[in-house]
């Protein structure tokens, strides 16, 4: 069936007093939702709240690329380059923002900034599409949406660079703009690999909304770049020459083992279903109702094949790159199916639905006194800072990586291959020992490393540190 088309005065830029009135209250909207998840973000960051080693491999990263030096992140291993692990070379662009103030929380202040942009972006094609009411809530509901918030909590990953690209590249298409839509999603590539199909998918709804040539160029380019990226760069950077995510590509499945893949994708059924339903719930559901929902598909495809349960779960950054889609899309669906009339109402149900689902995400925390309170092991982790000079190499778990990477060379005590460090320097309440943490850390350091010597130096709040005897 053809879609109604999108009024003429919806395709045509605007400009003058009627742009200044778009671009005002996207503005605020954005600068309000980067301010929200500052505000969360400092105070993890001054709890010490680390939910992964990804914000001190991050760090050591953007060091590498402000210090000029190749992307070798020692918390991966000694000699690790990154390129090898996910390819998202576009990060380069964050190092001198990095440079002026290197610290971990820079990173976390980045991505709440990238996350304004994208709010703005979006806001702003509402606005124009929708009206100010209309637009100005629903992209509030956006820069509220549950997926932002459990990125914003796991801290910085690189898919926060894709997000300003992809609302830009959907908003396009919202208005149908071809070629601005794939000209927006070709800087993708650069920063995640399995974002190659998410252009390709691109290129499919441009292609079924009449630009052919173009969207079947841009599929197949999107199609091939993910294939040269998984199947020659990847390995040719990883230290041992694979692709360690190829299990979770429906790609790569598919084509080794047909029916692992089907296999694998009802594993966890009902999670995978609640995951789906989660997803396109914030738009009350408009966002089937719109091709531009087609550009969830090759996320959705890795995540619900995956054997790894946390990747089908509401957790962590993978939905992050899925909100901007789905919000998109219910924009576009309220032009299809001609209910622009109702917007302020479907924009406004859409920030009470946000609001709601949000007692249940991290941005309730900020409405918890004891957020605001210092973490009962504040004073041994700064005991720790505090005792590390500069240049030091440091074995740790995953709490002050963030902390330490920007001043250390900082290495993942798990590792095998490790060189002897200055120090090592476990925290007992981490989660990453299971039931059993050390509690006699040098013990624990020369286990890791048979044959040096090492003395303790530290004991406080659960944070044992050990140096290395001379």
């Amino acid at each position: 069936m053809t879609e109604p088309a999108v009024p003429a005065g919806d395709r045509s830029p605007g400009g003058g007093l009627r742009g200044t009135r778009r671009a005002l209250p996207a503005a605020a909207v954005g600068a309000f939702s980067a301010a929200l998840y500052s505000v969360f973000s400092i105070r993890q960051w001054a709890r010490f709240v680390s939910p992964s080693w990804d914000l001190g491999i991050f760090t050591q990263l953007l060091r590498a690329y402000a210090e000029l030096r190749a992307p070798v992140v020692p918390i991966k291993g000694e000699g690790f380059m990154l390129l090898g692990d996910h390819f998202h070379p576009l990060l380069a662009v964050l190092a001198p923002v990095y440079a002026l103030a290197p610290s971990g929380l820079t990173l976390l202040l980045l991505q709440n900034v990238l996350i304004g942009i994208s709010t703005a972006v979006l806001t702003g094609c509402a606005v124009r599409h929708l009206g100010r009411a209309g637009g100005i809530t629903l992209g509030l509901a956006y820069g509220l949406s549950w997926g932002l918030q459990s990125a914003v909590a796991s801290q910085f990953h690189e898919v926060a660079l894709a997000l300003p690209f992809l609302t830009a590249s959907g908003a396009a298409l919202v208005r149908r703009d071809h070629r601005a839509a794939v000209l927006w999603a070709l800087p993708l590539l650069g920063v995640k690999e399995d974002l190659g199909l998410t252009v390709a998918m691109v290129g499919v709804v441009v292609a079924l909304r009449g630009s052919r040539r173009l969207g079947l160029l841009t599929a197949a380019g999107g199609l091939a770049a993910f294939v040269l990226v998984t199947k020659v760069v990847l390995p040719a950077l990883n230290p041992d020459g694979v692709w360690d995510y190829a299990d979770d590509s429906i790609l790569a499945t598919l084509l080794e083992n047909p029916a692992a893949a089907v296999g694998a994708l009802f594993t966890g059924a009902g999670a995978k279903l609640g995951l789906v339903v989660m997803v396109v719930m914030p738009t009350a559901f408009l966002a089937v109702r719109s091709p531009i929902a087609l550009l969830t598909l090759p996320t959705f495809a890795w995540r619900l094949t995956s054997d790894v349960p946390f990747h089908w779960s509401t957790d962590w950054h993978y939905s992050a790159v899925l909100m901007p889609v789905v919000f998109l899309a219910a924009i576009d669906a309220v032009l299809v199916l001609r209910l622009r009339r109702y917007a302020a109402w479907i924009g406004t149900g859409l920030l009470v639905l946000a609001l709601a689902v949000t007692i249940r995400f991290p941005l309730w925390q900020l409405t918890e006194p004891e957020y605001y309170r210092p973490a009962w092991n504040e004073q041994g982790a700064l005991a720790v800072l505090d005792a590390v000079p500069d240049g030091a190499v440091v074995a740790t778990d995953i709490t002050l990586m963030g902390y330490l990477a920007p001043r250390a060379e900082v290495y993942w005590v798990g590792n095998d291959s490790n060189p002897v460090p200055d120090f090592v320097v476990v925290n007992t309440s981490s989660g990453v020992y299971g039931e059993a943490p050390p509690q006699d850390v040098v013990a624990y350091a020369e286990s890791k490393f048979p044959g040096a010597s090492f003395t303790e130096v530290l004991d406080r709040d659960g944070f044992l540190m050990a140096e290395r005897a001379s």
